[in-house]
């Protein structure tokens, strides 16, 4: 965002929520996978029963935006748009910024009142009164498709020890989908997706990727639960800060599942210490840091614990991910 500098930022500011909600909204209607070849919005409207001229107005402004290309009277992707936001393509990205962009949202922030008043009480309950387990599995799965399958996977083959891999435990796996896509890459492949979302739903996962025979799914809570043993390797994505406090006792536990030469494969935010970037990371904690609650992972902190915990080889990779500005790093045992 700096690289915009602050003029640019500036004016751009009083459009940023539209842009958000027009391209929010392009992504649930599925707006793109029908433009892959040239079609008119009249076309549009009419194959999917929508209004025709705020099919028009909004085929425009996708188009002003960069998304598409006109010709005539007729509209289509630019290469990039179907690359990432066409249905089924493998890169596909529509469904994990719907699911977590529109999430960011419905986080409670009053910045004036926070900063004048200090943190306020957040209604928790009503939050979790309105998780529906069905719905929330599938849009979960959905934002896990695609290109985040595919950018996770070629972080584990640019690893030195990706060939030696044959047992994996993908820790806090949601789904499970970026734990088979691991999984799915070595046909002498096996492992446990490990979660506390209902097993039902892990294996459902498993068995739209054809892996029920080599994937085991495990409900519980893989701080305080048993994690099992003997893996090659361990994909701890966004879950390290479940453990802020205890960082070294997570870590340690890891350690002990491995076996010799094993790796831990940690994503996670890796903000500054003094919050001050990325500023991607601190903006989407920044409710939460409002309401006195320490999340986030602190640049430093899991090496530190690494270290505390026994592994012997630390390295770290900050990287743009799809997530957002994240680190990457590795632990070796």
């Amino acid at each position: 965002m700096r690289e915009l500098g602050i003029w640019k930022q500036l004016t751009c500011l009083p459009f940023l929520s539209l842009y958000g909600k027009v391209m929010y909204s392009a992504m649930q209607l599925d707006v793109f996978s029908s433009l892959k070849d040239k079609t008119t919005a009249k076309e549009l409207a009419e194959k999917k029963n929508w209004n025709e001229a705020n099919t028009e107005y909004l085929l425009s402004a996708l188009t002003a935006l960069g998304f598409l290309k006109k010709e005539g009277e007729a509209y289509q992707n630019q290469p990039e748009t179907s690359r990432y936001l066409v249905k089924g393509s493998p890169e596909y990205l529509g469904e994990f910024l719907v699911f977590y962009g529109m999430g960011e949202g419905s986080v409670p922030m009053d910045v004036v009142k926070a900063v004048t008043e200090g943190p306020q009480p957040m209604d928790q309950s009503a939050m979790e009164g309105q998780l529906d387990f069905e719905q929330y599995g599938k849009a979960l799965r959905g934002a896990q498709t695609g290109y985040r399958q595919k950018e996770l996977l070629e972080i584990v083959r640019s690893l030195p020890e990706n060939a030696s891999i044959r047992r994996i435990l993908d820790a806090g796996c949601a789904t499970g989908l970026l734990g088979l896509a691991v999984i799915g890459d070595n046909t002498s492949r096996t492992g446990v997706l490990f979660d506390r979302l209902p097993v039902g739903l892990i294996e459902e996962s498993a068995e739209l990727c054809g892996l029920t025979e080599r994937a085991r799914a495990v409900s519980g809570d893989f701080l305080t639960d048993d994690i099992g043993s003997g893996y090659d390797l361990i994909l701890a994505s966004s879950i390290m800060l479940f453990a802020k406090g205890h960082m070294e006792q997570l870590l340690k536990k890891f350690y002990d599942a491995l076996n010799p030469g094993g790796v831990v494969l940690v994503i996670g935010e890796g903000i500054a210490k003094d919050h001050t970037g990325p500023w991607d990371m601190v903006l989407g904690y920044l409710p939460y840091y409002f309401q006195g609650m320490d999340m986030g992972v602190l640049k430093g902190e899991v090496e530190e614990a690494a270290k505390q915990a026994g592994f012997s080889g630390y390295e770290r990779r900050s990287e743009l991910l799809c997530s957002g500005n994240q680190d990457i790093e590795i632990l070796r045992k």
